[in-house]
């Protein structure tokens, strides 16, 4: 735990909020929270009419994913507040995630233990702790760390009753019930799948069984929410149906919002997903096959590799074949993956897999080696050096950077020389050093000073300069991140092109950010990039208050110029 606490915590209360799903998910419980946390006279209808059992994101309805998530997010943010909503901060809504992380790793640690041995388990749960998918998730407030905890207990409760202990049928339902209730089918699916793989490979109908049980009861457990939004006059049936149809097989058939990638996409994302674990990863999977699925007789089958592969390969499988990937999708097949890893390194170090000797492990190890070097030295000071602003300065933390990634790197390199000599634990525990480093400079030091990574921060602050009672409409046209939503509190309204000078007229006082220019490339003068065309065509009608220098948005992958406007006549030589 105290592992996790140095790489989950730091990112907590120092990166701004991050667009998009991020600040979707900690607006939408803000406003769940609102609703039973305000007194009626201060409620909007059209922001705090779902209450606790519709999520929504300013007016629009959020039913994409279940409300689990938002229910321990509005928790958090109700005992680190007082009750009271106005106090609420991102970091509040990102410690469900944090807390998660932390009850997998320890649930992957446990369920290790039982499977293989102490000291391969610790090895894997430490590899889980300190991947960069893990360190980044766990400082996100997204559903991705909660679904992780739910499936890792889950997969153990599984683990547990397949070997006659059928006790543990109740608690895995309930865990597939939580998963379910935090993000639909993946936990259910995971568990079905191992079941029905498992089975087959230890020849006994336990383990499915016991998965469909478990299934049973999760849906008992899932069932009511489902029941309640089909009654809701809001909702009913055919829109529960619709939205299954969208985020299950669409999803799954055709790539939606431009998330497309090529089978072998999560394979390929692994080795830097998983690193420093990534190392034997290849070579652990192999040994698995070969003690659990290739020894003779059906009971020497039944051990703990095969359940392993049972709960990583057909769930893998699905994943690469769904048309729509993200790298996060996977994230519940990491446990066992780290497992088996943890297993590996021990018998590597002890000479029990000599193909750690052979040339092509040698290859992969010099491009483990590089790949680590470029992650604890390039990113965290690339970041510095791009995204600083002169303001926030650039000297101090490009040296500080520089002395901890040259220490990272130095720590990346004495492991890899590690390899040469078989000492793989040590390896493991060097690159595990760099990867704490990496993740301290990272979140703590490079992203909260990259100032030109986020727009949003900056627009705040402006609209708080410019309307500090907090009672002008504001309004966004071409700059519509959710990030900016969440820091207005839920104010800003989004404005289509058409509609923005309508919607000024109505509210003559109201403050306008506005995307005013922007570059795919590189910008090397301040007059460079694409003027938008609604402020082209309207900046004559509107007055400059305060104005962004070129920032990345990250989000559509643009630099832009944005700017905060009110209604009003400026000079020609005025408009940017």
């Amino acid at each position: 735990m105290g592992l996790c606490l140095v790489v989950f915590l730091p990112g907590l209360f120092s990166v701004p909020p991050v667009d998009r799903d991020e600040s979707r998910f900690a607006q939408a419980s803000r406003q769940m929270f609102e609703s039973v946390a305000l007194p009626e006279d201060q409620q909007d209808a059209a922001l705090h009419g779902g209450g606790l059992t519709i999520p929504q994101v300013q007016d629009r309805q959020r039913l994409n994913k279940p409300p689990l998530i938002y229910w321990v997010q509005t928790d958090s943010a109700w005992i680190f507040t007082g009750g009271h909503p106005p106090s609420d901060a991102i970091w509040m809504y990102r410690v469900p995630s944090a807390l998660a992380g932390m009850l997998a790793v320890l649930v992957t640690f446990l369920v290790g233990r039982r499977m293989f041995d102490p000291r391969a388990a610790f090895i894997g749960a430490a590899l889980l702790a300190v991947s960069p998918i893990i360190v980044w998730e766990a400082n996100q407030a997204r559903a991705d760390m909660v679904l992780l905890a739910c499936t890792t207990g889950a997969m153990a409760c599984l683990w547990c009753a397949s070997r006659g202990r059928l006790a543990w049928t109740i608690p895995l339902g309930l865990c597939v019930g939580m998963g379910a209730l935090t993000k639909g089918p993946i936990t259910p699916m995971v568990v079905l799948l191992t079941g029905a793989t498992f089975a087959s490979v230890v020849r006994t109908w336990r383990p499915v069984l016991v998965a469909l049980l478990g299934i049973v009861i999760g849906a008992l457990v899932f069932a009511p929410w489902v029941m309640m939004l089909g009654a809701h006059p809001d909702v009913g049936w055919e829109r529960l149906t619709q939205i299954l149809r969208e985020e299950v097989f669409e999803r799954a058939a055709s790539a939606k919002e431009g998330h497309w990638g090529p089978p072998g996409y999560h394979l390929i994302a692994l080795v830097v997903l998983f690193w420093p674990g990534s190392l034997l990863v290849g070579i652990a999977i192999e040994r698995a096959i070969r003690r659990g699925l290739w020894k003779k007789g059906l009971r020497a089958a039944r051990t703990p590799e095969a359940f392993c592969l049972c709960w990583i390969v057909p769930s893998w499988l699905i994943f690469e074949l769904s048309s729509t990937k993200l790298p996060h999708y996977t994230l519940p097949l990491y446990p066992p993956i780290a497992l088996l890893t943890g297993r590996a390194v021990l018998a590597a170090t002890t000479g029990s897999l000599p193909q750690v000797r052979n040339t092509l492990s040698r290859i992969g190890f010099l491009v483990w080696g590089v790949l680590g070097a470029a992650l604890v030295v390039l990113a965290p000071v690339g970041i510095t050096f791009m995204a600083a602003t002169p303001e926030t300065g650039r000297t101090m933390p490009l040296i500080l950077l520089t002395i901890t990634g040259l220490g990272a790197g130095a720590l990346v390199l004495l492991a890899w020389r590690r390899t040469r000599d078989g000492q793989f634990v040590r390896t493991t525990w060097l690159s595990i050093a760099a990867a704490c480093i990496l993740a301290i400079t990272l979140l703590q030091v490079a992203l909260p000073r990259a100032r030109n990574l986020f727009l949003s921060p900056w627009a705040t602050r402006a609209l708080e300069e410019l309307d500090p009672s907090h009672e002008r409409p504001v309004g966004l046209v071409g700059y519509h991140e959710d990030s900016l939503v969440f820091l207005t509190r839920g104010r800003a309204v989004r404005l289509g092109d058409g509609d923005a000078m309508a919607w000024l007229a109505e509210h003559p006082d109201a403050l306008l950010v506005v995307a005013m220019r922007r570059t795919r490339g590189a910008h090397d003068t301040p007059d460079s990039g694409e003027a938008f065309g609604w402020f082209n065509d309207h900046a004559h009608e509107l007055e400059l208050l305060a104005e962004r220098d070129w920032g990345f948005n990250y989000s559509n992958g643009s630099w832009m110029r944005i700017g905060i406007f009110q209604a009003g006549e400026v000079d020609a030589g005025a408009t940017p």
